[in-house]
Parts: structure tokens; C-alpha cells; sequence
């Protein structure tokens, strides 16, 4: 064993004994934050180039962002006193200087072209966009902090608070400018600049702008139920403006900087905008994150976005700024927002370790639109940072608390999310073709440790849901297929009992979350065809939901109706536990429903039970095998219990109860 593998096993055994193992262990102190950082420290530390003097990210236009965030991590460590990996006060005096002499540029380079500024090239030749700026930035800051720690020249100590002022101070970056709606770059920028030069002007002025003008224009920044528009200057049916679960909690991350402007001089929000923010956090944390340490994950982006492990970095810093930021949302979801922080480390070690070391630039193998290996070494040199944050925003000393179940429901796409602690999924009525799955069915199904119970994705048949056939196999209608457009006059999916959200509907207000925690959630909605009509209804519990869906046929032809559970895996099975306790495994024969108790559907990581709670007379149970597919790449078999074969029924009906394992 080399010896660099020797520390990394001995970096996880650390983790092991000071994080958080299960739902319920204890929560993340420095020593766990610690310890994340130095694991991932360990693993990138290959990286190094000594003659260079900086960390090689291979390729992407990736390097002075990981540079920065390694040096953020090595900054927090100096201040802390820590004597683990993540500390190198050398590498940090090499990166500090590195950063305002090579990516920094005093000419315009091209993209989002202004100066100064900072490129995605170590030499300075490359491109220009605002997240190159402010990632820098952040580490920089972070070195700025650890000045005294790290023994900074005062020649490198004054390049530094210089670049971050007069870049800060451009046009580029004052307020009205904005890009799109992403204060948070701008609430990074504008911190940072206090913090280098003491003077809180854009702090207070500039950033109070910013912040006041994006909750000012709620109506376009967020739909009924708080889900957010990526493009608020584009139409609503835009694909974007379906949602987009990054970039909500990339923007949300304005809230590390909040309470530094408040005590700068910052005016507070008014009642009714801080309203609004608190509202937002609250469907922030109950709607995009679950109890895996995951994000809820649906993007607007499609696969330009989808299951990055770059992206997961960014986001985890709305956590942050929650949990951290004390008056912008009540305590108990700044603890939530912590638990789920703490939780998301940990699912990115667990999936490294998987991996290799580094997790791959694409979670869960979707491979649609590939990424380099500069994309993953980004990932994980973000989630060490953030790591490094926790500690300096204080979140070792604070306390996380297990949310109960939760739920966000936004009415105009129909988009149900649910998290608890023993499993996630949503339900995503109208997808506006950002992405191909989406529909009344569950669009995916994770155990509660973040496992894929069931599917990431799919159509069918690699979903749940109804799927009605004609005698020639072909699909004439089925309950997981998405609607293209919203449509203010049409509420695709309705709540029928929860906590709050029952009575609405697609043309509900924007500025109020239906979300928050529960024990019992009911929805319901139809889809038609020429066919027939489906109706699905589900009823979500802590530990299980159970749907019933209705099908009903037009016409005269002969049909096929089919209940589908979709598993992942090439080892994926079904098995059917039968009503005198024998097994036996589901394959192209069909089984008689009536014969059997229950089903066990085991996927590559974890599984789920079906349990009927209704026997039609004459269903029975077979596979179907289902092709992979860019939102399901390794599908495996689908259950389906057939209701009806080639005939000329008038109405079926089916109910079963899913249970994911844990």
C-alpha cells in the first residue's frame, strides 16, 4: 500500500468514527468537517505540480477555481490551528500569489468580457464569466482571513485586497447589473470587498439593491409554490423556467452574506420581503434537498446539468448561508438545513469511495451529455471547501436536527417533492420538455441513505405507472408521460390533503410555499387520451406510499393494462413472495396475482416491496425489460401486474402499497 493510500485509509477511519453514520447519530462538529476536507485532501493532493506551483486540474477551463477552493480549504485550516492534510501553509502562500498574477487579467479576454477580472486559465489566456471571478474570490478572501496564520508577504497580502477591490468595484459587478437573477455572485463580490478593505459601501448599498430589486420581482423570479425560473426575462413555458434545483440553491447561497451586510449597515428587508425569503428557504430545503444529504433533482437545464458532481458543491452553500444566517428563517430549519449539509458530505465521501477517491463527474452513471475529468476534480474540491466553510460560519459548534417528512408541492407544474428519512421521490406532472421522464407516477424512488430504490428517471416501461397497449404492443396512453406546457386553467395534479397547498391550484399566487413537514400526504390527477382516461392517487406516509390508479378505456379496441415498478441494475431481480411463503423469481411467465403476498424488487444498492392492497380477478405478474435510457441508463426489469390482456375491458383498477428498504 503506498503510502498516500495508507493516509487516505487512515483520513476515512477518522471520518468514520467522528461523522455521522445513520440518520440518527450525532451531528457534524469541526473534527467531522475536519476530517472530510482531509480525506478529500488526500485524494487531490496528487494533483500538486511543484514546479508549477499549483494544483493541475486536467483540462475544462477548471484550474484557478480549484486552486482557489484548495486554497480556501489550506486558509481555514491555518486559522483553525489544524495540523491535518488540509493544512499547507507553503501550498497557500504559492496559490495566494498565483491567483492575482496568472488567471487575473487587466484587458478584457473573451465571454462575458470585462476586466479586471479573472479567466479560466491559469496563464491568464482563456475565458471570462462572472462564477470565474467570484470562486477565485472566495478563496482568496479565505487567505486574505488567514493572513496572520499563513505568514501572507505583505506584497501578496496587498495584490489581493487590489484585484478583489478594483474588480469589485467595476462596472461588471455594481448594482443595476445583474446577470439573469443570480445575486449571489454579487452578494460573494461585494463581501469580499468589505472584508479586504473595511470599507462596507457595496455591502450595505449595492448589495441591499440587489437583494430588494430579486425579491421585489418575485413574480418572475418564482412560480406559484416557490419553484424558481432560471430565465425570469423568457416565457413561462420556457424549458428552463421548469425549475432548476441548482440554480435556486446557487442564488439562495446569497444568504452566507446576509447577516455580514446586516451588521455592516445593510437595512433589513421589510416584513413582507423577508416573508418571501423565509418562504423560499423553507420550500428550498423541503422541496430540492432529502434526508440523504441529495438534492431533490430536477433541472430546467436538462442533462446539461442534471447529476453534475460539480454542481452539488455549489449548492450545498445555500445550506450554509441557512444555517448560519440566524434571522432570515425560523431555527428549526436552520438545524434542518445543517442535518441535510452534514448529510450531503457524507453521501459525497460514500459515492467517492465508490468511485475511487474522487466521485465521477456524473452521480448515478447518466452519461447524456458527458463530463471530463476536470468536472469531478471541481466537485470534490468544492465540497472540500465547503467542508472548510462550515467551519469558519460556525457550524461545528451548532446543533442539526433530523427533519420530519417532508414536502413542497408547486400546483402549476405539478411537481410533488417528498423526502423522509426512509426514502425521497417526486412527482413532476409537467416537465416543458426540459427533460423526458415526468408525469402523475413517482419520476424516481431513493431509500433514505440515498440509495436508488427503484428508478432515477425513466418512461415507461423503466417508470412507475400505468401503461395501456394496443394488440400490437404499441403504447396508446400512460400515466408517466410529462405535459409539454403550463396551462393556468389546468391543475395536473392537486393536493387532496396536507398541511397547506390543499386548496391550490395552477393559478395560485406566487410568493407563498406549500411546504413543510407531514404524515400524511394525499394527491391526485387524471391524464386522457383517445384511449380512455387514467387516474392516479397517492398517499404518502412516513415510511411507505400507497397509489391506486383507475384506468378507464373509450372506444372499441382490445387493450393491455399494466401497473409498472421499474428496478436499476444489471443484477436487478423481482421477486414474488407467495400467500404460503415460497419465492418464486418473476420472469416472462406470468404469475397469478392472486397467488402472491408480495413482491420484493431488489436493484443494484437497495430495493422496495409492493404489496397489493387489491387482487383484480385474472391479474398476474410478469417483466418486462426495458432498453436503457438517457434519464434511465441502467435500467433494469420492470414489474408489471397486468389487469387486463387484449380485451375490450370498461373499467380496472389496482392499489398496492411500496415500501423502500433500508
Amino acid at each position: 500500500m503506498t503510502p498516500l493510500r495508507r493516509a487516505a485509509t487512515a483520513a476515512l477511519a477518522a471520518l468514520a468514527l467522528v461523522a455521522p453514520a445513520t440518520a440518527s447519530a450525532q451531528t457534524y462538529d469541526d473534527t467531522a468537517y475536519f476530517a472530510t476536507a482531509d480525506t478529500l485532501q488526500l485524494q487531490l493532493d496528487k494533483l500538486w505540480n511543484e514546479r508549477r506551483g499549483y494544483y493541475e486540474g486536467g483540462g475544462g477551463g477548471v484550474e484557478p477555481m480549484i486552486n482557489s477552493l484548495m486554497l480556501l480549504g489550506h486558509s481555514v485550516a491555518a486559522m483553525e490551528g489544524h495540523t491535518g492534510p488540509s493544512r499547507n501553509d507553503e501550498r497557500a502562500r504559492a496559490l495566494a500569489l498565483e491567483l492575482v498574477k496568472g488567471p487575473y487579467v487587466t484587458t478584457k479576454a473573451l465571454g462575458q468580457s470585462h476586466a479586471p477580472g479573472w479567466t479560466n486559465s491559469m496563464n491568464g489566456k482563456g475565458f471570462q464569466h462572472l462564477v470565474f471571478d467570484a470562486e477565485v474570490v472566495d478563496g482568496l478572501v479565505y487567505a486574505y482571513k488567514a493572513r496572520k496564520e499563513l505568514q501572507l508577504p505583505e506584497t501578496t497580502v496587498t495584490a489581493i485586497r487590489e484585484a478583489i477591490s478594483r474588480t469589485a468595484r467595476g462596472s461588471f459587478w455594481r448594482y443595476p447589473t445583474i446577470r439573469l437573477n443570480q445575486i449571489n455572485w454579487y452578494a460573494l463580490m461585494y463581501a469580499a470587498d468589505a472584508t479586504v478593505t473595511g470599507d462596507p459601501a457595496l455591502l450595505k448599498r449595492d448589495f441591499g439593491a440587489q437583494l430588494n430589486r430579486f425579491v421585489r420581482e418575485a413574480k418572475t423570479n418564482f412560480g406559484p409554490g416557490m419553484r424558481f425560473h432560471y430565465l425570469p426575462h423568457e416565457r413561462l413555458n420556457h424549458p428552463a423556467n421548469v425549475d432548476s434545483a441548482e440554480y435556486a440553491n446557487i442564488v439562495l447561497s446569497f444568504t452566507r452574506f446576509y447577516d455580514q451586510a446586516r451588521r455592516a449597515g445593510m437595512a433589513p428587508l421589510d416584513l413582507n420581503k423577508k416573508r418571501i425569503v423565509s418562504e423560499w428557504i423553507e420550500r428550498a430545503v423541503a422541496g430540492y434537498w432529502t434526508h440523504g444529504g441529495y438534492m431533490n433533482w430536477d433541472s430546467g437545464l436538462g442533462f446539461e446539468r442534471w447529476h453534475q458532481s460539480k454542481k452539488l458543491g455549489l449548492t450545498q452553500q445555500a445550506l450554509i448561508g441557512i444555517a448560519s444566517a440566524p434571522s432570515l428563517s425560523d431555527p428549526k430549519w436552520q438545524a434542518y438545513a445543517k442535518y441535510m449539509l452534514d448529510q450531503s458530505l457524507g453521501f459525497y465521501l460514500k459515492t467517492a469511495e465508490r468511485d475511487g477517491g474522487i466521485a465521477d463527474a456524473l452521480f448515478f452513471n447518466v452519461h447524456a451529455v458527458p463530463q471530463g475529468v476536470g468536472s469531478a476534480r471541481l466537485g470534490a474540491a468544492r465540497v472540500l471547501a465547503n467542508a472548510a466553510r462550515a467551519i469558519d460560519a460556525g457550524l461545528g459548534e451548532k446543533r442539526s436536527t433530523q427533519p420530519p417528512a417532508l414536502y413542497s408541492f408547486d400546483p402549476d407544474i405539478g411537481r410533488l417533492a417528498v423526502t423522509t428519512p426512509a426514502y425521497n421521490t417526486a412527482i413532476v406532472a409537467v416537465n416543458q420538455r426540459a427533460f423526458p421522464y415526468g408525469g402523475l407516477d413517482l419520476a424516481r424512488l431513493f431509500d433514505g441513505k440515498q440509495e436508488v430504490a427503484a428508478n432515477i428517471g425513466g418512461t415507461p416501461p423503466a417508470s412507475f405507472g400505468a401503461l395501456i397497449r394496443d394488440v400490437a404492443g404499441r403504447r396508446v396512453l400512460a400515466s408517466q408521460i410529462g405535459r409539454s406546457s403550463v396551462d393556468r386553467s389546468v391543475t395536473p395534479l392537486r393536493l387532496t390533503k396536507a398541511p397547506s397547498g390543499a386548496g391550490a391550484s395552477a393559478a395560485s399566487a406566487v410568493g407563498f410555499a406549500f411546504a413543510g413537514a407531514f404524515t400524511d400526504l394525499q394527491a391526485t390527477g387524471t391524464i386522457s387520451g383517445s384511449a380512455g382516461s387514467l387516474r392516479v392517487t397517492h398517499r404518502f406516509a412516513p415510511r411507505w406510499i400507497q397509489t391506486r390508479w383507475d384506468v378507464t378505456r373509450s372506444g372499441n379496441r382490445a387493450l393491455s393494462a399494466d401497473i409498472l415498478f421499474p428496478s436499476t441494475g444489471r443484477s436487478a431481480s423481482v421477486v414474488a413472495v407467495l400467500k404460503d411463503g415460497s419465492q418464486v423469481r418473476v420472469g416472462d411467465q406470468r404469475i397469478a396475482l392472486s397467488r402472491i403476498a408480495r413482491f420484493e424488487v431488489t436493484s443494484q444498492h437497495s430495493g422496495y416491496t409492493v404489496t397489493p392492497l387489491s387482487r383484480p380477478a385474472g391479474a398476474a405478474a410478469h417483466l418486462l425489460r426495458p432498453a436503457a435510457q438517457s434519464s434511465a441508463p441502467d435500467a433494469g426489469p420492470t414489474l408489471a401486474v397486468q389487469l387486463a390482456r387484449n380485451e375490450r375491458f370498461s373499467k380496472v383498477a389496482f392499489t398496492a402499497r411500496i415500501t423502500p428498504r433500508n
